[in-house]
C-alpha cells in the first residue's frame, strides 16, 4: 500500500510507533493502567495458553502483559511500524513464540480464523477510529468462540462538550452531539482520521445489536487526575486516589466525567427465539 493510499489513523500510528510509548509514561498513566488491568483481568479466560487477541495492540503494551499472564496472543493492529513495536517489545521477553502479528483493519479481520478465540482486547479506542465501527464488531463476534468476552474501551460523547465550548463552536457542539463523530486532533490535514463516540446508553445498545451481552461498564476516569498528575506521584497516593476512583466507576451518574468507557460484553447466542448466556451468567458481572 502507497503513502498515499495509506488511511490517516494508520499515517499517524506509522509516524508516531516510535516514541508512542514515551507519551505514555508517567504518574497518571501508571495509575490509569492499572485501573484498566484490574477492570479487565477478571474477565480473562480461566485457563493459561488459550489463545486471545489483541487488537489494535499498538506498541504492545497490554499484548505483553497478556502473553507474561500464560496466553497466546494475536496482535493485530493497522499500523505495520506499530506491530514492528509490538513484536519487539515481546521478543525482549522471551515470548516470541507466544505471539503472533498481523496488520489489518478492524473493518476486515478476514484473514483470522473464525471461532478461534476465547476473549479479546481492543484498549485505546481503536474501534471507535475505524471508518464502521458496526463492521469492526461484527467481524470480532465472527472470531470470537461461542460466549467469548470482549473488553473494548470507547470514547465517551459527554466528554467532548468542554472542547466545543471552550471554542464557542455551538453549531459544532450541536452536530457533535447528533453525530458522535469527531476527528482525531493532529499537526497534518492528511492525518486526521475519524474518531466515533457513544453515551453509555448507546454504548449498551450499540454493543446488543452486534450480538453482545454486556457484562460490565465503567467510567474511566471520572476523577480528573490528568489534570492532577503531581497528586499521582507517590504509590500511597495513587492507592488512595484508585480507591475513591472504583467508588464512582460503575456510578451510573458518575459516568458522563470520564473521558472513556470500559466495557465488557460476551457473544450471545439465540436459543429457542431468547438470548442465551453462558454458565458464567450465574456468577457476579464484575469484578
Amino acid at each position: 500500500m502507497t503513502k498515499s493510499r495509506r488511511p490517516a489513523v494508520q499515517r499517524y500510528h506509522d509516524r508516531v510507533a516510535g516514541h508512542y510509548d514515551h507519551s505514555y509514561d508517567d504518574a497518571f498513566w501508571l495509575w490509569h493502567d492499572a485501573l484498566t488491568w484490574d477492570y479487565l483481568r477478571p474477565f480473562l479466560p480461566r485457563e493459561q495458553g488459550v489463545p486471545l487477541l489483541d487488537l489494535g495492540c499498538g506498541t504492545g503494551k497490554w499484548a505483553a502483559k497478556l502473553v507474561k499472564s500464560g496466553y497466546q496472543v494475536a496482535c493485530v493492529d493497522i499500523s505495520a511500524a506499530m506491530l514492528d513495536q509490538a513484536r519487539q517489545r515481546i521478543e525482549r521477553m522471551g515470548a516470541g513464540t507466544r505471539a503472533t502479528f498481523t496488520r489489518a483493519d478492524l473493518c476486515d479481520l478476514s484473514t483470522l480464523p473464525a471461532g478461534e478465540f476465547a476473549a479479546a482486547v481492543a484498549l485505546g479506542e481503536p474501534i471507535g477510529c475505524t471508518e464502521e465501527p458496526r463492521q469492526a464488531l461484527k467481524q470480532i463476534r465472527r472470531l470470537l468462540r461461542p460466549f467469548g468476552v470482549l473488553v473494548a474501551t470507547f470514547d465517551n460523547r459527554f466528554a467532548g462538550i468542554d472542547y466545543y465550548v471552550e471554542k464557542g463552536e455551538a453549531d459544532e457542539l450541536a452536530r457533535f452531539l447528533r453525530t458522535g463523530r469527531t476527528h482525531w486532533l493532529t499537526r497534518g490535514a492528511e492525518e486526521r482520521f475519524p474518531i466515533f463516540t457513544w453515551s453509555p446508553d448507546e454504548l449498551r445498545k450499540l454493543l446488543r445489536a452486534a450480538g453482545f451481552e454486556v457484562l460490565d461498564l465503567v467510567g474511566k476516569t471520572v476523577l480528573p487526575m490528568r489534570q492532577q498528575r503531581a497528586l499521582l506521584e507517590s504509590a500511597s497516593a495513587r492507592r488512595a486516589w484508585s480507591r475513591i476512583e472504583r467508588s464512582l466507576a460503575r456510578d451510573s451518574d458518575a459516568l458522563g466525567r470520564a473521558p472513556h468507557l470500559q466495557v465488557a460484553c460476551r457473544v450471545t447466542a439465540s436459543v429457542g427465539g431468547r438470548e442465551a448466556a453462558s454458565g458464567r451468567g450465574e456468577e457476579s458481572a464484575g469484578p
